[in-house]
């Protein structure tokens, strides 16, 4: 599972990472506790390009009443995404990437609390979740883009803390998921593996994280 986010960087250093041709989200204030429901940044591809815009993190379908009511699914299952009628299309035709420092899991201590640990990039840069993305509109009320980070099975690092873990894309397999003439869910089902161990950084962070009011770069650390 992927519920809880770190994402601290500005526009410009998100852009120049993942090589974006159009920003249009103004400001990015950092966040070290980013949870469901929350905005986040995501890259995506249009005509002319990568674009770096804000979306909601909880997929809202685009046949929903009412976007305030009903599930909002934060993350797809990577072995079922081509088969839930859910995720299917967005699958094959509106990819994008959330950009993160890093995300928290936890683990139950013998006495029954929760310790949370921060995962992030071994070499530094930020991870690229793979996401899908729907656009809900209705005549009277704002549109509302959001999306739904991808999941896999948990590496070795992250097993001991959960048994799944989001799926990190990187090099090739980042430009074929942005790719938006790639549409053939057999070509992108195999791009979403999980991490190898080594690339990802365990460290235990501050119990503030527990809960979503607290926010600020002391989280990150026990």
């Amino acid at each position: 599972m992927c519920g809880r986010l770190v994402s601290a960087q500005p526009p410009g250093v998100i852009a120049a990472q993942f090589e974006v041709d159009e920003v249009v989200i103004d400001t990015l204030p950092p966040r070290y506790n980013v949870a469901p429901t929350a905005v986040v940044p995501a890259v995506a591809s249009t005509r002319s390009g990568r674009r770096l815009g804000a979306m909601s993190w909880g997929l809202v379908p685009p046949w929903a009443d009412d976007p305030t009511t009903g599930p909002r699914p934060i993350n797809a299952r990577a072995e079922t995404i081509a088969e839930k009628p859910l995720f299917a299309e967005a699958l094959v035709r509106r990819r994008c990437v959330v950009p993160a420092d890093g995300f928290y899991e936890w683990r139950t201590s013998p006495d029954g609390t929760k310790q949370p640990f921060y995962l992030s990039m071994t070499d530094g840069s930020l991870l690229a979740l793979a996401a899908v993305w729907e656009r809900w509109e209705r005549r009277g009320a704002p549109a509302l883009v959001s999306c739904a980070i991808v999941t896999t099975p948990a590496n070795e690092t992250v097993r001991p803390l959960h048994d799944r873990m989001p799926a990190v894309l990187t090099g090739h397999a980042l430009d074929q998921w942005l790719d938006p003439a790639l549409r053939d869910r057999r070509s992108l089902q195999p791009l979403l593996q999980p991490l190898p161990a080594s690339a990802l950084t365990v460290a235990p962070a501050s119990r503030l994280v527990n809960s979503t009011a607290n926010d600020g770069p002391a989280l990150l650390s026990a």
